[in-house]
């Protein structure tokens, strides 16, 4: 409908508008309801769209589609059992349901859980074996537990599904950083990059790996394009490294000042 329209523009303003009286003509269509609680998530309005999927759960109380958007907001209010209470509703009302049991693999991951996330996402493929998107969330699980090997297999899957994926790119560049394999890490971060110029992390995460590899040039020019684009890269440095001393420390280099004010959000 018109209203999804809107919505697939990024016109969210406008769709509620038209969910609203879509509402005011049929107030018992809980479709209508489910409609406005995404643009209202799209929107970043979270309390409303759980509102709105709360409203339509009790017009209709097997939609489990509508146990999925609440679930999904209230993940992205980090209240994560509340979202897991929905994903596994959602399943109860429809077990072969791969998006719910991805959902719930995403869930866990961001608690840290990431046994439970793997398990979960294990059942997402087996419903649905082309789920691209769920091999590269195992992939960040396995990534998240030091399995880097079995990582880099289901990046190599979601790549293989997608092949335009620019995150699973990121991600396995990540896992190759990780192994200390740079020159790999390098080439797939430039492949994330030429499929999407926006992916700010992946200039980051070059950035980074340029250190690694003494491109001082290189790692300067990426790390200000990722603060650029707003990046908060001292703290992203400060989440895998700590700090700079312990960095150079760890791998034995020596950053240029300039590049290591960057990296703590000092001036020189």
């Amino acid at each position: 409908n018109r209203g999804n329209a809107y919505r697939d523009k990024g016109e969210f303003d406008q769709a509620i508008q038209d969910f609203d009286k879509a509402i005011e003509l049929n107030p018992d269509l809980a479709e209508a309801y489910i409609n406005r609680g995404n643009a209202y998530r799209d929107k970043g309005e979270f309390d409303q769209a759980i509102q709105d999927c709360s409203k339509a759960i009790e017009l209709k109380p097997d939609l489990a589609g509508a146990y999925i958007n609440r679930g999904n907001a209230y993940s992205d209010k980090s209240e994560f059992d509340q979202a897991i209470q929905d994903f596994n509703k959602a399943i109860e009302l429809k077990p072969d349901y791969a998006e719910a049991y991805y959902n719930l693999g995403v869930t866990y991951g961001n608690k840290g859980d990431f046994e439970q996330a793997i398990q979960d996402f294990d059942k997402a493929i087996e419903l649905k074996p082309d789920y691209a998107e769920a091999y590269n969330n195992r992939g960040n699980a396995y990534s998240d537990k030091g399995e880097f090997d079995q990582a880099i297999q289901d990046y190599n899957e979601a790549i293989k599904l997608k092949p335009d994926y620019a995150e699973a790119y990121n991600n396995r560049g990540n896992a190759y950083s990780d192994k200390s394999e740079f020159d790999q890490a390098i080439q797939d971060y430039n492949k994330a990059i030429e499929l999407n110029p926006d992916l700010a992390g992946a200039y980051f995460n070059r950035g980074c790996t340029w250190l690694h590899l003494g491109e001082w040039e290189k790692a300067r020019a990426d790390l200000t394009t990722a603060k650029d684009m707003r990046v908060d890269i001292a703290d992203f440095f400060r989440a895998d490294h700590k700090s700079v001393a312990d960095f150079e420390r760890e791998y034995g280099l020596e950053l240029p000042k300039d590049i290591a004010a960057m990296l703590t959000g000092e001036t020189v």
